[in-house]
């Protein structure tokens, strides 16, 4: 049996990639106040967005369950709906929902990641793990563990497209492929997954034929987003069988070829640090911030609150956002429960 934290230095590079990620998304803390307020600043964003998004008929009608009535009552919830549905099919809905509304976001950086696009697994199995926690009388994650699982899901995908952006086939979209990745990684760690299974739900999203997806430049509507939220859709999915499997952290001689192929694809060679991963791609948007910024969102995304929801369902949202201190402190449960709506949506 093989244990992917040993050494790095003494591993191939493309078993020693997938490692540090592995070990990244298992342990690494997101402790910075710009970190966790620029992360913050891009759930608000994408919120904002996704509930416009779902003022088209046709966005809204591509939201539920894969067989219809198949729901789960407990499971996974989508904001701006009255769906409860299992982890994966959430993610589906909830990326959908994020990427629909047209234009990028202010803060995410476009060339090197996406926050709206690891967010819908993050929100999905977060939900899933609050509800669960409080069923049991454990502690639910809070808020600032959501935000703090957006950083680390740009981290991820800003340093693999740094290292090889070339590293995928012409017909397969990097960020695309990135962004599974990334979320696969953040996906099994939320749900308590150690090393071993981190670095196999991560290797199967980036070796996941399902992502090669040609795309050949025809602007077909919607045909992006569906592909997007295909893919952190899968990405769950991936992460929910790779705790199945019962392994924490041990990996078998077969296991780890599989890890090794991954680390090709995204990218390995010789020159990889020894600890790639930190907190630099969310450290370099909080730089890119102006003051005005914050605001400017905020606004937009209370307006999109205001044209969404009814009025005293709209107040309460606004009241929970305006203030930043007992918003990340808030079971991540409890802020769904104020973004879904009765089931007239």
């Amino acid at each position: 049996m093989l244990d992917p934290r040993l050494e790095i230095e003494d591993q191939t590079p493309p078993v020693s990639l997938v490692a540090a990620l592995a070990d990244y998304a298992a342990s690494f803390a997101i402790g910075g106040a710009a970190a966790i307020e620029t992360a913050r600043h891009c759930l608000i964003d994408a919120l904002g967005r996704g509930f416009d998004a779902l003022r088209d008929p046709d966005c809204a009608a591509s939201l539920g369950p894969v067989v219809p009535g198949a729901v789960m009552p407990g499971g996974a919830r989508v904001p701006g709906t009255s769906l409860e549905l299992e982890p994966a099919q959430a993610a589906f809905c909830t990326a959908l929902m994020l990427r629909h509304c047209p234009g990028e976001g202010r803060w995410p950086d476009s060339r090197r990641g996406r926050a709206a696009d690891s967010l819908g697994a993050i929100l999905a199995i977060t939900d899933y793990q609050a509800r669960k926690a409080t069923m049991e009388g454990a502690s639910p994650p809070r808020v600032r563990d959501v935000l703090a699982a957006i950083a680390k899901a740009l981290e991820i995908q800003g340093v693999l497209a740094a290292f090889d952006e070339d590293a995928c086939p012409a017909s397969v979209p990097p960020l695309l492929r990135l962004a599974g990745v990334a979320s696969a990684a953040i996906a099994t760690a939320q749900l308590g997954g150690g090393s071993g299974q981190i670095a196999m739900a991560l290797s199967n999203a980036c070796m996941d034929r399902n992502l090669l997806i040609p795309l050949d430049g025809r602007d077909v509507p919607g045909r992006s987003d569906w592909a997007a939220a295909d893919t952190i859709g899968r990405a769950v999915r991936h992460a929910c069988q790779a705790m199945a499997t019962g392994r924490r952290s041990f990996l078998t001689s077969a296991d780890l070829s599989i890890v090794s192929l991954a680390g090709k694809l995204l990218g390995a060679r010789p020159s990889i640090p020894k600890r790639p991963f930190g907190s630099a791609v969310i450290e370099r948007l909080a730089g890119l911030r102006q003051p005005q910024d914050g605001t400017r969102v905020m606004a937009a995304f209370q307006a999109a609150v205001d044209r969404y929801f009814p009025i005293r369902q709209a107040q309460r949202i606004r009241a929970l956002f305006a203030a930043p201190e007992r918003l990340d402190d808030l079971p991540v449960s409890e802020l769904i429960a104020a973004l879904v709506t009765n089931g007239s949506r």
